[in-house]
């Protein structure tokens, strides 16, 4: 009989304790932001690589501005096309900065989320060095070999100097990024072994701002067989080491001819 009384307790203390849960479940995010980096001067997507192109960090306002202490800023990454989303964000008053991308970073915004729509954001910036990739050829007996011929852009000339550190601006390197495993290639995608001399050093001097230079790549070699991605990275030296990037190309290597 006492156990059954207990549980009978238990029970009951179940039951009138109902109410209570409605007020510890919280709803939902309830609203989002989207959008797009372009490239100021071209208008281009800004170029990137997965979950480590730029961060898009919202503060909520609203929820200080209502006596919250210690509220956090959160983020999250843009895309490798240069488009970003979050849909998982709570409606309310918001100061969002796009930051810690290979660019000048555009001044804090107020922007506010409505319930159950996704807020459209657009940027216009001016990256740190722009890269295009202008031809690559097969070379080699074997045609196993590339030859890669890439524009390089430093973008001096398009901001006010004054006040930021010279290191910003100025040409560092330019890197070769190439994988046979995924067209999502760059700094966390590469295979070494086919591009570990395929690097350009620049300090000022060797180049005149503002003024694009083409650089010769022979140094991609002995590559096997198969279907390979390549993009060319720029960087300046910027102190997060971040790598502004050409659009990605697809090569085919073709098979031996044992016959010959």
């Amino acid at each position: 009989m006492k156990k059954l009384y207990y549980i009978f307790s238990l029970s009951a203390l179940l039951l009138s304790s109902c109410g209570y849960f409605e007020y510890d479940n919280y709803e939902a995010p309830n609203s989002g932001l989207e959008g797009t980096v372009v490239d100021k001067k071209t208008n281009e997507p800004l170029q990137g690589e997965a979950a480590n192109s730029y961060k898009i960090e919202y503060y909520e306002l609203s929820w200080e501005e209502a006596g919250h202490a210690n509220t956090q800023s959160q983020f999250f990454w843009g895309k490798a096309d240069g488009t970003f989303q979050n849909t998982k964000i709570f409606s309310g008053k918001y100061r969002i900065t796009l930051k810690e991308g290979a660019f000048y970073a555009p001044e804090p915004e107020v922007v506010y989320l409505e319930k159950d729509k996704l807020t459209k954001l657009h940027y216009s910036v001016t990256p740190y060095a722009r890269v295009n990739i202008n031809e690559i050829a097969l070379a080699g007996s074997k045609q196993n070999n590339l030859e890669i011929k890439y524009t390089i852009e430093d973008t001096e000339k398009e901001i006010d100097t004054e006040g930021i550190d010279e290191d910003l601006y100025t040409l560092s390197e330019a890197q070769v990024f190439i994988s046979s495993k995924s067209p999502n290639v760059g700094v966390n995608n590469s295979e070494t072994k086919y591009t570990i001399k395929a690097k350009k050093e620049f300090s000022r001097g060797d180049y005149e701002p503002g003024v694009p230079f083409q650089v010769v790549e022979k140094n991609v070699k002995k590559l096997s067989p198969g279907k390979y991605w390549v993009r060319i990275g720029i960087r300046t030296g910027n102190p997060q080491k971040r790598y502004n990037f050409s659009p990605v190309q697809e090569i085919v290597v073709p098979e031996v001819d044992t016959e010959n």
